[in-house]
C-alpha cells in the first residue's frame, strides 16, 4: 500500500514520438519527464539523503562502504581500497561513486520521504510508460538505486548485461542543475571501435532510456565540478524467458 503522494509523469508528453526514437536509435531522451512540482520534490529529497560509497572490489563484486564502515576502519584503509578501484579500472570494468539502495532502504523503512519516487518507480504508472517507450509491454519491475557522483567518480564502460535479471533497457531520471560541459559526468555511448558515439549531459528532470545491451559508461566527474550529478538510475526489468 503506498504510503506517499504519488508522482505524476507530464500529461503532456508525446509517447508515440519517444518510441519511434527509441526503436530508431537504441536510446531517447525525454525532458520534463515529471509534473515540475513533482520534480523539485524529488530533488529536495535527494540531497540530504546519507549516501554510501560503492566500488567493486578483487572479484568484481560491489562493496557498499557506509559511513559506519569509514569509521570502523578509518579514511586511510578506505581511501586504499578505493586507490585499487582506479587501479582496476585502467584494465576493465569499474566505478566509484555515491549510492543510496531505495529498494533496500525501502523494505527497511518505508515511511521516509524519499520512497515517494521509490513507490513511484516501482508502480504500474511508470513501468507502463517505460513499457509503451521501448516497445515492451511486459515490464514486470525494476532496479533501482539513488546516485551521486563526486568530483572524481566514474562507471567505466560495460553493457548491462546480467546473469540473473531479465533487463529490457536501462533508464536514468537526472535531478542535476546548472551543469558546465566540461565538468565530465556525461553519459557516453560506444561503438565496437572504442568511438563515443554520443555524450548525453546530466539534466534536471530528464529521463534518459537506452536498450540492454548497450557499451556505456559515465565519464569521470571534473574536479572543479561545484554541481551534484544526482539521479535515479536503473532498469526495466521483464520476466525471465522460460528454459
Amino acid at each position: 500500500m503506498p504510503q506517499h503522494p504519488p508522482l505524476r509523469i507530464n500529461a503532456d508528453l508525446p509517447v508515440e514520438t519517444f518510441a519511434e526514437r527509441f526503436a530508431r536509435d537504441g536510446y531517447v531522451q525525454i525532458p520534463v519527464f515529471l509534473a515540475p512540482q513533482d520534480a523539485e520534490a524529488v530533488a529536495a529529497l535527494l540531497d540530504p539523503l546519507t549516501w554510501n560509497i560503492v566500488a567493486p572490489d578483487e572479484a568484481s563484486e560491489t562493496l557498499v562502504i557506509t559511513p559506519e564502515v569509514i569509521k570502523k576502519f578509518g579514511e586511510a584503509q578506505v581511501r586504499q581500497f578505493l586507490q585499487g578501484a582506479l587501479k582496476r579500472a585502467a584494465k576493465g570494468f569499474s566505478f566509484v561513486h555515491m549510492s543510496y539502495a531505495l529498494q533496500d532502504e525501502y523494505l527497511r523503512a518505508p515511511q521516509t520521504p524519499v520512497h515517494r519516487a521509490t513507490e513511484f518507480l516501482e508502480g504500474r504508472a511508470f513501468l507502463d510508460f517505460g513499457g509503451q517507450v521501448i516497445g515492451a509491454p511486459e515490464v514486470t519491475g525494476v532496479r533501482v538505486q539513488a546516485s551521486y557522483y563526486r568530483p572524481g567518480d566514474f562507471l567505466t564502460v560495460h553493457d548491462d548485461s546480467h546473469r540473473k535479471d531479465h533487463r529490457l533497457a536501462a533508464f536514468t531520471l537526472g535531478f542535476t542543475r546548472r551543469w558546465r560541459p566540461d565538468w565530465g559526468g556525461q553519459l557516453l555511448f560506444h561503438d565496437a571501435d572504442g568511438n563515443v558515439t554520443r555524450g548525453l549531459a546530466p539534466g534536471f528532470n530528464v529521463l534518459t532510456l537506452f536498450k540492454v545491451p548497450t557499451p556505456h559508461s559515465v565519464a569521470q566527474v571534473a574536479s572543479y565540478a561545484e554541481a551534484k550529478r544526482l539521479s535515479l538510475t536503473g532498469w526495466l526489468l521483464g520476466d525471465k524467458d522460460p528454459a
